[in-house]
């Protein structure tokens, strides 16, 4: 520090009004230089943008060895300016030891960027630090590190590690149980290239973790190393997953499994009580096409988790109508929004009467989005005639009905409805006309309607 400052002392008392672009220079780097002198300082000042400020903030970073300062080096080492490029690898060499492993650990995701910049050959660095990370004396800190890691760090780490291990198996237990769920899938194909006893005792534990497009790369990766996979697969065709009984069907032939006989023997047990249970028979059923018992489609429909009730809507035959339409209380919006996806293929004379049942009764405490789900369950006239019926038995708050009346005229744009009769559809027109001719609707709002 002591020569760097004397240098700068000399450069002060040169100082002169900028007559040239590089006193100019010279002259701001010292202004910038003036305050500086802690060491977070220097790693701000190391991307600074006059190089000559940049050029002495990476000698200070050499001379002061830390994370921080690694990392700013890894930065500057591919810098514009080749001198301080040149500077900054020499520092970096400094760290390329075990002793350093803390530093280099901390510096992980700048190391993985600098191999994408391109204004020097950083291979020779690159290829260092991933051979100290590799050292045996210090393999137990790299493993305990990547454990805690995520994304493209958790991933550069397993692959080092990976690499220079003669014996994976505990690498790839601890890999296959990653928070990081990309270093999970790299580890199933790693796993294939252990010995075959090996491989499926360590998917096999695999196979229980959370996430499904995981746990489809295990079941793909398992079935060839088992010698009988019919347990494995006819557990999987009631999983809770679309995409694990997807393989399972698929897979099912080449085992001679059928998926309907699966189906029908957990039929003849109790019903589920967990909910991952109920979700893989509701969807074998779906996939299958295959009706559930009524009793056991009313069980589910009662169930206390909203994903099962929402499989159950789709469960539910058209002949369970009134249990379409409870669903429409359910507090759950999306199991609603199933419930009305499935109403409205229904035939309208078979529909209408519970929906002017649930509408007369609830409207007012309804949401607004869950009014304008129920109006559109209607055929465009029948949401008309519907509003004006509701403006006859509520005078005392014609106000509101009117103004739903007005609401849905402007979201007209083109008027289909096959369902509505002629005469009747002329007979709704009649009233919204009187409505306008008393200035009761905008004849702006009924001339898209009529």
């Amino acid at each position: 520090m002591s020569t760097l400052q004397f240098w700068l002392d000399r450069l002060r008392n040169k100082q002169t009004p900028a007559s040239t672009w590089a006193d100019h220079r010279r002259n701001e780097a010292l202004e910038a230089l003036a305050g500086a002198g802690t060491h977070s300082s220097w790693i701000e000042l190391s991307h600074h943008y006059n190089g000559f400020v940049r050029e002495i903030a990476v000698r200070e970073l050499c001379a002061q060895p830390s994370p921080e300062a690694l990392v700013a080096l890894i930065d500057r080492s591919n810098d514009w300016v080749p001198q301080i490029r040149d500077l900054a690898a020499v520092g970096l060499e400094h760290y390329l030891s075990p002793a350093h492993v803390h530093a280099l650990l901390y510096a992980v995701e700048p190391l993985i960027a600098l191999a994408a910049r391109q204004r020097a050959d950083h291979g020779k660095t690159l290829k260092a630090a991933r051979a100290v990370l590799q050292s045996p004396v210090i393999r137990d800190e790299v493993q305990a590190n990547f454990l805690t890691r995520h994304g493209k760090a958790a991933r550069y780490l397993f692959e080092l590690l990976l690499e220079s291990d003669s014996n994976p198996e505990a690498l790839l237990r601890s890999a296959l149980f990653h928070r990081e769920v990309t270093v999970r899938l790299l580890a199933v194909p790693a796993c294939l290239k252990l010995p075959t006893t090996q491989a499926r005792c360590l998917l096999l534990e695999a196979l229980s973790q959370p996430g499904a497009k995981f746990r489809v790369w295990v079941l793909r990766a398992l079935l060839p190393l088992l010698g009988d996979p019919r347990p494995i697969l006819c557990e999987a065709l009631l999983d809770a997953s679309a995409s694990i009984r997807s393989l399972a069907r698929w897979a099912a032939p080449n085992s001679e499994i059928d998926p309907h006989a699966v189906l029908a023997d957990r039929m003849k047990q109790s019903m589920p009580s967990k909910k991952r249970d109920w979700l893989g028979v509701l969807g074998l059923s779906a996939e299958l096409n295959v009706e559930l018992d009524p009793q056991w489609q009313k069980e589910a429909l009662r169930s206390g988790y909203p994903t099962v009730r929402r499989a159950a809507i789709g469960a539910v035959s058209d002949a369970q109508l009134p249990e379409l339409l409870k669903a429409l209380d359910d507090p759950s919006n999306r199991v609603f929004n199933a419930a009305i996806a499935r109403l409205s293929d229904q035939p309208w004379a078979l529909v209408k009467p519970g929906l002017d049942t649930k509408m007369d009764r609830d409207w007012h405490d309804l949401s607004v989005i869950r009014r304008s789900a129920l109006l559109q369950l209607r055929p465009l006239w029948q949401q008309a005639a519907y509003l004006l019926d509701r403006l006859d038995a509520e005078p005392t708050i014609q106000a509101f009905w009117l103004r739903q009346l007005a609401m849905w005229c402007d979201d007209q744009y083109q008027m289909v409805d096959p369902v509505t009769p002629k005469i009747e559809r002329t007979v709704i027109i009649e009233r919204l006309r009187e409505l306008a001719a008393r200035g009761l609707i905008g004849n702006e709002s009924i001339a898209r309607v009529v």
